[in-house]
């Protein structure tokens, strides 16, 4: 994996320490390929113990081994120097573009990397059993929610995003014995989500959490947790593109995955459904 977006992946996960080596390497770009271990921690204000920890937690033998792994990464990214900025002054729609294209490739290979193939499967046989699901975010994560819910009704299965959380467990607290909640929250600690994960909980109804937090107060209620991860760490967002695209990059797998299992039924459903919008759409003629 680059080294650069491992190192952006795991930074939630640091501590102070190796968040403090992590930006250095940010900020002083390829200069840290010309300094040897002694010079790098007194730059960095660390001891050369410490970098050897941080090149190991990622996975490499040593600083030496890093540095040449950070070097490829660095050829690889050449033309993109502004790689983890979001948004400057003075931007053209081609540096845009870029920018994008750089940071949507990041989220793939980030949330790739994160998602496990198991819990999706698990999941997804979860949905099945369900006889209804519900499905609830706030703000970015209700676009999710609300794409969650259109996708899997139109292969026949009953998904619910109520936007009225005390309409959703008065909903949810009749139809338990049959119900799957799936809460949706990049940092997980959304509150309306939480509460409605907590009462679930309380109900004894299965969740799934989509979110970049597993310790977070969603995913410590979570039977089962999809992780969808931005592969960002901006101090200020103009806004939260990446982490939507991540979350619908997880619903995406998630539903061709389903779709994948229970092909000939939910190609039958597609059509039907289709039939029925068109239908619909000539009325409106």
């Amino acid at each position: 994996m680059d080294t650069l977006l491992l190192i952006r992946e795991k930074y939630t996960t640091f501590t102070t320490v190796e968040k403090r080596i992590a930006d250095y390497i940010f900020e002083s770009g390829e200069l840290l390929l010309e300094k040897s271990v002694q010079e790098a921690s007194q730059a960095i204000g660390s001891s050369s113990a410490s970098l050897v920890r941080f090149s190991r937690t990622l996975g490499y033998d040593g600083f030496s081994q890093f540095k040449q792994k950070l070097s490829i990464a660095y050829a690889m990214h050449v033309d993109n120097k502004d790689y983890f900025e979001e948004v400057s002054d003075s931007e053209t729609p081609s540096s845009i573009k870029k920018k994008l294209k750089v940071r949507m490739n990041q989220m793939v290979e980030t949330t790739n990397t994160a998602l496990s193939d198991k819990t999706l499967l698990t999941v997804a046989s979860c949905m099945e059993q369900a006889e209804i699901i519900y499905v609830y975010g706030i703000g970015a994560s209700a676009i999710v929610a609300q794409d969650l819910s259109q996708k899997f009704s139109r292969i026949g299965k009953q998904v619910l995003f109520i936007q009225d959380p005390h309409l959703l467990v008065v909903d949810l607290s009749v139809e338990k014995e049959r119900a799957l909640f799936i809460g949706i929250s990049m940092n997980g600690n959304t509150k309306e989500v939480v509460d409605i994960g907590f009462v679930s909980k309380q109900l004894q109804v299965p969740i799934v959490a989509i979110t970049a937090k597993e310790d977070s107060n969603l995913g410590k209620l979570a039977t089962h947790i999809l992780h969808s991860i931005s592969g960002e760490n901006f101090q200020m967002r103009t806004a939260a593109t990446m982490d939507l695209m991540a979350q619908l990059y997880v619903v995406d797998i998630l539903f061709y995955l389903y779709l994948s299992e229970h092909f000939d039924q939910s190609y039958e459903k597609l059509q039907i459904t289709r039939q029925a919008v068109e239908l619909l759409q000539d009325q409106q003629k």
